[in-house]
């Protein structure tokens, strides 16, 4: 019965049945839509006993063309293959159906009656050693010879299996859950059984499809797939083997995700977000060991300033608090803030858990992107290291590029865990008012959503725990916030948190209405005072420009760190017909970070070098910055106060027309230094600057319309 699953030569057919069955188990071990690393796919495929060489195919991309319906492979430089799970709609709500076909039924109702014609998940015949067939011979000839005393005695010697041949009209019925053999004439018989259970094994009913009373070569087994934690669980090379036993520890798996899901009683609660996982690492220094080979490979790809243990340590705990680790009881990998070489997806490591007498350290880092540090699938990064994933609009506001600059997103998943960002910022901007929230490029299809709304989340909270606003009760067990955003009908919105106590302090229960709903109520109940919104002026210089200041730019620093932020038709005018003028189009052209970055160096490289090309940019900034300095004294309006979040301070955004008088391209940050002058180091692009304003306020000058720099 072990081997039931093995088939002699040749690829196998893959049923419907089949790639549904491998459908659900990549979409549960690696998730759909984001590229993974081949060799991380064809792990989890073996975790659960396959692998190309077993289903019959010559290599592993053969294996993945042929799932091309749900599985797209991708070959990046340096022979680097990812595969990027596809999600199928028809088959979530196939896997859907299956579980709830699952669940017991009321009174009345008849559990092995099964609906006709859905396709279930059927693990695929595997090719192997040949089975033994001696044991089915014996079992055909006991079936025939049981009317005879004769041969009795020979059928008493092999007891153990006579039962279970015994129990094999049982599953007649479950055939027709594995629609790959058409020609089964079983599923016609599926009356007959149901009077044998109601007698001897009532309660064994959803136990029975263990048991088949088809040749164990080509039988399949029909029911569902276990979880992807139940099949790695054990980390060890005889879970093939236990794979026909999967169904008697498939109920444990039910109450174990997201056990505590109320449904929302008000219209702004969000789901309760699943607890972190308790026994992951703390501190990779501590409890996690490091082979020298990854450690070396961390050190080549990181910038040179870069603390790895503290990077580790915090990213993984993004990745708990935000859903983005995936993996196992015994496997985790999780994404880090750096971009791959192409930039393409984020740089991921793995750990796995080991066990080893002695050792405190109960994780190992095992894989850095797939690589476990003594191939050369990563490019050797420059002194500058992997470039980092794009910032918030808090990025924009500084000309220098701190590596160790403060990040409110980071900052808001290490002090709670929010499930995941999709669905908290979905929820959120369901709850309040309707407003603009995606930067350009995002929106429902994309790859991202709710990009200004992250930011404005992540920039509250900042403000709130800079100014001590955080409401907690005098027991410790609830704590809020004002998010700053209303509901419709112009009612506050409440971040409501709950304590964790682990290192993430804690959890986002939802958002809600004051005495509204179940959060609205316990939030009206703990908390003698509501809790404060938070406030960004302190002073008039805070919103208007004053009169008589200099505005003192770093034209350097402009014409460099934010020259592409600068209206390509600006940069056009200042390079026509002169040596720059490839480096722009290269510039455009240019789609890694890693690229961009060399591009816009380059131009500005040669911007500088040449003295008349550097001169008549820094006149045309002058000439912009004074036309929107008389406006700004005609309306104080003109000007929008930002909140710089990363650090905690207060800007004002001036506009600048750099190609047309009458349409602003961009914006300029002032600083007011204590000498009372407006010092200028950096350029904002329209959509970062609306993100900084709507922090403090939703009224924006005419210029910051969301409806023409947003999405």
């Amino acid at each position: 019965m072990s081997k039931k699953h093995l088939v002699e030569n040749g690829p196998v057919t893959l049923t419907d049945a089949n790639r549904l069955y491998m459908y659900a188990l990549l979409r549960q071990a690696v998730g759909c839509g984001r590229q993974v690393f081949m060799p991380r796919v064809l792990e989890a495929l073996a975790e659960a006993g396959l692998t190309p060489e077993n289903l019959g195919f010559e290599s592993a991309e053969a294996l993945f063309s042929k799932l091309g319906d749900f599985c797209q492979l991708t070959t990046f430089k340096g022979g680097r293959h990812y595969v990027t799970v596809t999600p199928r709609a028809d088959w979530d709500d196939a896997l859907a159906a299956t579980e709830e076909s699952k669940k017991p039924a009321g009174k009345g109702g008849k559990p092995w009656k099964r609906k006709k014609g859905a396709v279930k998940p059927v693990r695929p015949k595997t090719r192997g050693p040949k089975p033994e067939p001696e044991p089915k011979p014996e079992a055909a000839a006991k079936k025939t010879a049981e009317p005879q005393p004769a041969p009795t005695e020979q059928v008493e010697a092999s007891v153990e299996p006579a039962p279970v041949v015994e129990a094999a009209p049982e599953p007649a019925p479950v055939v027709e859950a594995a629609p790959e053999p058409a020609p089964e004439p079983q599923p016609e018989r599926e009356p007959q059984p149901e009077r044998e259970p109601k007698k001897a094994e009532g309660p064994v009913e959803q136990a029975a499809p263990k048991a088949s009373a088809e040749p164990a070569t080509t039988t399949t087994d029909p029911v569902t797939i276990p979880s992807i934690l139940e099949q790695i669980a054990a980390q060890t090379p005889a879970e093939p083997q236990s794979s026909p036993a999967a169904p008697e520890p498939q109920p444990a798996p039910e109450p174990t995700p997201k056990p505590a899901t109320p449904a929302a009683a008000d219209p702004g609660a969000v789901a309760t977000a699943p607890r972190t996982r308790d026994d992951l690492p703390r501190s990779f220094a501590d409890e996690v060991s490091v082979k020298p080979a990854i450690l070396g490979l961390l050190t080549r790809l990181l910038p040179f300033d870069a603390d790895i243990n503290r990077v580790l340590d915090e990213d993984l705990r993004v990745a708990r608090a935000t859903g983005t680790a995936s993996g196992s009881r015994n496997l985790v990998t999780f994404p880090l803030r750096y971009l791959q070489e192409d930039g393409s997806a984020p740089l991921t490591v793995t750990i796995r858990r080991q066990a080893k007498a002695g050792d405190a350290r109960r994780w190992q880092l095992t894989l850095v992107d797939g690589d476990d540090g003594t191939g050369s699938a990563h490019e050797a990064a420059g002194i500058e290291g992997l470039p980092q994933a794009e910032g918030g609009c808090w990025s924009q506001l500084s000309g220098a590029r701190a590596s160790d600059a403060a990040d409110p997103v980071r900052d808001l998943a290490q002090f709670m865990e929010i499930g995941t960002w999709e669905g908290t910022l979905g929820t959120l901007a369901t709850a309040a008012a309707p407003e603009k929230w995606n930067y350009p490029g995002e929106g429902v299809g994309k790859a991202n959503r709710y990009g200004a709304l992250r930011d404005y989340l992540a920039s509250t909270l900042a403000r709130v725990r800079a100014m001590g606003a955080l409401a907690v009760a005098a027991d410790g067990s609830l704590a809020a916030f004002d998010t700053g955003l209303a509901t419709p009908m112009d009612e506050e919105l409440y971040a409501v948190l709950s304590p964790t106590g682990t290192d993430i302090p804690w959890r986002l229960d939802g958002f809600a209405t004051a005495g509204s709903g179940e959060l609205g109520a316990r939030l009206s109940a703990t908390l003698p005072q509501l809790p404060a919104r938070a406030s960004y002026l302190g002073s008039i210089d805070d919103v208007a420009m004053r009169a008589s200041a200099m505005i003192i730019p770093d034209y350097r620093s402009l014409l460099s760190a934010g020259l592409d932020r600068l209206p390509r038709g600006f940069l056009s005018q200042l390079v026509a017909g002169s040596d720059a003028e490839p480096l722009l189009g290269s510039l455009g052209q240019a789609q890694a970070p890693a690229d961009h970055a060399r591009a816009v160096k380059a131009l500005a490289r040669a911007i500088a070098d040449e003295p008349g090309r550097y001169r008549r940019a820094c006149r045309a900034l002058e000439d912009a910055i004074a036309l929107s300095r008389a406006r700004a004294q005609r309306s104080y309006r003109h000007v929008a106060p930002a909140y710089d979040a990363a650090r905690d301070r207060m800007l004002l955004l001036l506009p600048l027309a750099l190609v047309d008088d009458a349409h602003v391209d961009c914006a300029l940050a002032l600083e007011l230094m204590p000498s009372g002058a407006y010092q200028a180091t950096s350029v904002v692009s329209p959509s970062r600057a609306y993100a900084c304003a709507r922090v403090v306020s939703a009224e924006t000058p005419a210029w910051l319309a969301a409806a023409d720099v947003l999405a």
